[in-house]
């Protein structure tokens, strides 16, 4: 089971590969897809829950980077996705500020919203191994996001104050980030192990799962 992140990613990767994806939004992809696959095995929910994308999307994302691995969905369940107002609300920000409003793009919004909804970095959640690539994510695909970014504000953090400039309202008091007491908590260092790395290592496996 240690190397099922590995087989899922490598089996994605060459199957885009071989339909001349884009090397780097291939691999964006390939490590949202592991470990939203991952997460969805281990706790016995359906990969649409972890990835933001309804059947007819993940299909359309397989089609569009993944042609030669559609078998894979077999063993995927897929549903129907209840999404809360918060989650909406960010999925319309990244869509609008999209670079080219392309399906992949669109389909990116999406997962980087659902994935928001997790508890870790975002970097670490969408599966990346260093914030480094989810600035390139933001630079190449969301540019005016990437540009309003420009402190260089934790993600989550930054998506949470547009969703309040969006709605009219603000959880944070301070009038310049500056000024804030909790200054670290929104612009401190983003450390941490790669949460496919710790896959890999087994250690957010349950015993039983472990092999």
């Amino acid at each position: 089971m240690a190397a099922g992140a590995d087989r899922l990613y490598g089996h994605l990767c060459v199957h885009g590969i071989a339909a001349g994806a884009d090397p780097f939004d291939l691999h964006v992809a390939s490590s949202i897809l592991t470990i939203a696959m991952q997460e969805a095995r281990l706790e016995g929910v359906s990969l649409s829950e972890r990835t933001g994308l309804d059947s007819h999307e993940t299909r359309a994302l397989f089609m569009m980077l993944f042609p030669g691995a559609m078998d894979m969905l077999a063993r995927e369940a897929l549903h129907a996705l209840a999404i809360a107002d918060e989650e909406s609300t960010l999925r319309d920000i990244l869509w609008m500020n999209s670079a080219e409003a392309s399906m992949l793009e669109r389909l990116l919004a999406r997962m980087i919203a659902r994935r928001c909804m997790r508890p870790n970095h975002l970097w670490q959640d969408l599966g990346l191994g260093h914030r480094r690539e989810l600035n390139q994510l933001m630079r190449r695909h969301f540019p005016r996001l990437a540009e309003r970014n420009s402190q260089d504000m934790k993600w989550k953090k930054f998506f949470y104050r547009m969703m309040c400039s969006s709605t009219g309202y603000s959880l944070c008091l301070a009038p310049v980030c500056s000024e804030c007491d909790d200054f670290d908590n929104c612009f401190g260092p983003e450390d941490g192990e790669a949460i496919l790395a710790q896959i890999r290592s087994d250690r957010l496996l349950p015993p039983e799962a472990r092999a």
